[in-house]
C-alpha cells in the first residue's frame, strides 16, 4: 500500500503545477518546460527502482527465503534542483515583469515568486498583434516538503517490497510484486525479478572461508500507473498522467559477517527508462489552428545507459530480523534502509 501511496501522491504533484496552463503555450513550449522540470524526479525514480534489491552477498539456502521492506531515496545533485527559464526557448510562453531570462526549480528543487505568461500572436490585432492567454505563478519544488521521507535528504523517494528464495546450487531468486489496481481514476502495475548466484563457491580458496561470500546478481523492475486528471479549466477527452519506470542493474557483490553483523559492497551498472506522458485531447484556443486541440501533447523519457555504480552498506540480523542500510556512489547518490524477515 506505502507504495501505491507514494505512486499516486507523486503522480499527483506535476498535475497541480499548473500545468493546464503550461498547454496554452502549445505542445512545444509545454515539452520544453515539463522536461525542464521534471527530469530530475524521472532520473530519481530510475535510480531508486536499481536499489534494494540485497542486503548480503550469501544467497539463500534450499528453500530459504526472506520478504524485505526498503526505501530509497536518490540524492538530488544541487545542479538539477534548478533549470535557467530564457524567454528565447520558447513561443508563446515567457516571464512576467519583462525579465528574459530566471532560474526557476525543478520539481525537485525549492520556492520561486517568479510568474509566467502564456500568450498568442494574432496578425488581426494592433501591434504587437499578442493576447496573453494565462498568467500565473510558476511552478514550484517539493523538495523541502518530502525530506521527512527521504532521511532528510533532498532527494526522490522510492519504496520497495520483495521476497527471495532459495533454490539450488547457491542460486537465489528475488521477486517484486504487489497486486494490480485498475480503477477508472487509477491503475498500478508493479513486478521485478532479480536473480543471485554464488560465485565464490566455485572457488577453492574462497569455498573455504565460510564468513566471505562473492556472488553474481542482476536485476529488472518494472513500474507503471496511471491517474485520471479531474475536470478542470480546459475541455476535452481522457485526460489521463501515465508515469512508467523499466530498470535493470547487474552487479557483483561481496559480503563478509561477524556474528550477527554482515557488511557488503556491490560493483556494477545500471540501466533505466523513465516515461512521463499526458494523454487525450486538450481544446486550448479554438481559433488559433496550431494550438487549437492538442492530442497527447507531453511525451517526456529519461534514460541512462551503463552508468556505474558502488553500493557499500551494512545488515544485522537478529534471529529471523534483519535490519540494513547501505549507500549507493553514482550520478544520484542514493540511501537505502531497511527492514526485513529471513529464514536459512
Amino acid at each position: 500500500m506505502l507504495i501505491i501511496v507514494l505512486g499516486g501522491l507523486l503522480l499527483a504533484l506535476p498535475l497541480q503545477a499548473q500545468f493546464e496552463n503550461f498547454l496554452k503555450g502549445g505542445v512545444d513550449d509545454a515539452n520544453r518546460l515539463f522536461n525542464a522540470y521534471m527530469t530530475p524526479f524521472l532520473k530519481g525514480v530510475g535510480y531508486g527502482f536499481n536499489n534494494g534489491w540485497y542486503n548480503t552477498a550469501k544467497p539463500h539456502g534450499t528453500l530459504g527465503f526472506d520478504l524485505t521492506l526498503s526505501l530509497n531515496a536518490a540524492i538530488v545533485p544541487v545542479a538539477d534542483q534548478s533549470f535557467v527559464f530564457n524567454n528565447s526557448d520558447y513561443q508563446f510562453t515567457r516571464l512576467v515583469g519583462g525579465a528574459t531570462s530566471a532560474t526557476l526549480p525543478t520539481l525537485m528543487g525549492g520556492k520561486t515568486t517568479e510568474r509566467l505568461e502564456n500568450y498568442i500572436v494574432d496578425p488581426n490585432l494592433p501591434p504587437p498583434g499578442e493576447v496573453v492567454v494565462g498568467d500565473y505563478p510558476a511552478p514550484d519544488g517539493i523538495g523541502q516538503d518530502i525530506k521527512a521521507f527521504t532521511f532528510g535528504q533532498l532527494a526522490v523517494p522510492s519504496p520497495i517490497i520483495q521476497a527471495g528464495i532459495g533454490i539450488v546450487k547457491g542460486t537465489e531468486i528475488k521477486v517484486r510484486w504487489m497486486p494490480s489496481v485498475n480503477r477508472d481514476e487509477f491503475s498500478f502495475k508493479y513486478f521485478g525479478v532479480g536473480g543471485m548466484h554464488s560465485i565464490s563457491q566455485w572457488i577453492p580458496v574462497f569455498k573455504n572461508l565460510p564468513f566471505l561470500d562473492i556472488s553474481a546478481f542482476i536485476g529488472y523492475t518494472k513500474f507503471s500507473a496511471t491517474y485520471a486528471i479531474p475536470a478542470g479549466s480546459i475541455d476535452g477527452a481522457n485526460q489521463q498522467a501515465a508515469f512508467d519506470v523499466s530498470t535493470l542493474t547487474y552487479q557483483l557483490l561481496a559480503s563478509a559477517h561477524v556474528a550477527v553483523v554482515t557488511g557488503y559492497i556491490g560493483l556494477g551498472m545500471d540501466n533505466y527508462t523513465t516515461r512521463f506522458r499526458m494523454l487525450g485531447t486538450y481544446d486550448i484556443y479554438p481559433t488559433i489552428p496550431e494550438i487549437a486541440v492538442l492530442t497527447d501533447p507531453i511525451n517526456l523519457e529519461a534514460k541512462g545507459q551503463g552508468g556505474f555504480r558502488t553500493t557499500l552498506g551494512v545488515r544485522l540480523k537478529l534471529a529471523i530480523l534483519t535490519l540494513h542500510a547501505d549507500y549507493t556512489i553514482r550520478e544520484y547518490n542514493t540511501l537505502t534502509a531497511g527492514i526485513g524477515f529471513s529464514f536459512r
